[in-house]
């Protein structure tokens, strides 16, 4: 027996249901189809004892197998995520027996996203199904953002400001489970999702769909196994808390998979044979194909050659040494992974050091402007921070809108809305083009370069090809009373700065046959 799919109730206002469709319902490509079955008869322990499995077939014949998860009562539901138009077949089967169910729905066009990914023609680059770009605007925030004890009101006025600033991913640091230390998790009840309690599941799902619908990316911080949290540790339990999380949260489009963190290799308080047991096994049981990988200590990224890992999650270089920071992101790239930058540019927190003597770095705007654009020629995803102390205080933390510090925020929105008005996603970093300048391109057709108050510098390119180009100022490029054209240049000449002193961002695309933008 079928229920209507409308029988969980939210535990906010509105529809946080957006993209939801049900037997019967035309629903919209990667949007979310739902099921729900009774059980004949009660379970000892559902979550253990009975198992759901369904099965669906594509208007092209593909068959996909998926499994359902217990709601509460004698309710079972199941979901999936078409990715074809035209007409879907279901059916649905509970161990040992008994109840079945199947049937037909239609999916048409809308304007769900694809989920996330990563973008295969160019993968340094985060994607959308693959073969859409998409440029992550990152910001993290702490632990709060989930909990029932955070008024709804603050969550929707905080949201509506991360829109109108073009934030569209979501560091989370308590997500699936909260990490219980004094001045982080510890008082803010945030779902707990283990033990498994379906209720604090729906909860959690009611926020998680709002960011869906307001077309936001979660990077989880902690992880699925967090730091200081609830999380089984017993792999058979491990187990049946993935496989259920994943059963009820793998068709969402919008989550980039993290094994554990923060820094589970910095006691170590999760061996690395532990991680990548775990990495293997969401890996296994998620069926949706979530971009995965883990939250690293400072330093090196050790895990950016594994074989399970689709983006590299790096702490650092936390440095105003801009050459620092080039050299640490060139050293931790993966040419066929994306970089998310984590912990990277953190205002106002005490473990961003200036100096190894200096307690903390108090960035200037100067910095974040020269920052900002390192890592965004470094082909990174930046995760920002505006903090007050550590991870946890100031706007990131608190998520009190009074104490942000719009400036940075304006900042970093200027840099990435150029970024986005170029084809960023055909370019990569080129390493050792100038010793006093940061480059991203694609040979012989477009680049971008940074320059910090440099009065002259050569582009060691690998053409000799003719260029024409623009001069924009750093800290407001596209501004066009602030741009300078550069009528012509010729790779491996020497340029020069309209201005010295200025930092400056120079725009060069191939001579005549391309426009400059």
């Amino acid at each position: 027996m079928l229920f209507p799919v409308n029988t969980i109730s939210a535990s906010g206002p509105g529809d946080w249901r957006i993209g939801f469709g049900g037997p019967g319902d035309r629903i919209s490509r990667h949007g979310i189809f739902e099921g729900a079955i009774r059980h004949p008869t009660p379970a000892g322990d559902p979550f253990r004892d009975v198992r759901l499995t369904t099965c669906f077939e594509s208007p092209s014949g593909r068959i996909r197998y998926f499994r359902g998860f217990y709601d509460g009562d004698d309710c079972w539901r199941f979901r999936y995520r078409p990715d074809e138009l035209g007409g879907w077949r279901y059916s649905a089967w509970f161990s040992g027996g008994g109840t079945r169910c199947s049937g037909t729905f239609e999916v048409v066009e809308g304007d769900i996203p694809a989920p996330i990914s990563v973008f295969r023609p160019n993968p340094i680059w985060f994607g959308q199904g693959g073969e859409h770009p998409f440029y992550p605007r990152g910001l993290h925030i702490g632990d709060r953002f989930f909990a029932a004890n955070w008024p709804h009101e603050k969550r929707a006025a905080f949201l509506d400001y991360v829109q109108r600033q073009g934030y569209n991913l979501l560091s989370v640091a308590s997500h699936f489970l909260n990490r219980t230390s004094e001045g982080r998790g510890l008082g803010w009840e945030t779902p707990d999702l283990w033990p498994l309690n379906p209720s604090e599941y729906t909860r959690m799902e009611s926020i998680l769909a709002d960011l869906a619908a307001r077309r936001i990316v979660v990077f989880p911080f902690g992880g699925f196994f967090g730091r200081d949290s609830n999380y089984p540790r017993e792999p058979a339990d491990q187990e049946l808390y993935l496989s259920y999380t994943l059963a009820r949260i793998g068709p969402y489009w919008n989550i980039l998979f993290n094994v554990a963190g923060p820094e589970p290799n910095l006691v170590p308080w999760m061996e690395a044979e532990e991680v990548e047991r775990l990495a293997r096994l969401i890996r296994r049981l998620d069926g949706f194909n979530h971009p995965i990988s883990v939250h690293n200590k400072t330093g090196d990224d050790e895990y950016k050659h594994a074989d399970w890992t689709d983006f590299s999650t790096l702490q650092g270089p936390k440095t105003v040494d801009r050459k620092q920071l080039w050299r640490g992101l060139r050293q931790n790239r993966n040419s066929a992974k994306p970089l998310l930058a984590q912990e990277t540019l953190w205002t106002g927190n005490m473990y961003h050091l200036r100096e190894p003597w200096q307690p903390r770095n108090d960035y200037t705007e100067e910095d974040v402007v020269r920052n900002g654009w390192v890592l965004a020629l470094a082909g990174t995803a930046l995760c920002y921070g505006d903090n007050n102390g550590n991870s946890s205080s100031g706007f990131s933390g608190t998520l009190e809108l009074s104490e942000r510090n719009q400036r940075f925020h304006d900042i970093l929105k200027r840099i990435w809305d150029f970024m986005e008005q170029v084809p960023y996603y055909r370019m990569r970093p080129i390493h050792d083009a100038a010793s006093d300048a940061y480059v991203l391109g694609e040979p012989g057709v477009e680049y971008l370069v940074f320059f910090e108050s440099a009065e002259e510098t050569t582009l060691a390119l690998a053409d000799s090809t003719h260029y024409r180009g623009r001069w924009h100022r750093a800290e407001c490029p596209g501004v066009p009373e602030y741009a300078v054209v550069l009528d012509h240049y010729r790779a491996g000449e020497p340029l020069h700065p309209p201005e010295a002193g200025r930092d400056w961002l120079l725009h060069l695309n191939r001579h005549p046959k391309v426009e400059i933008k």
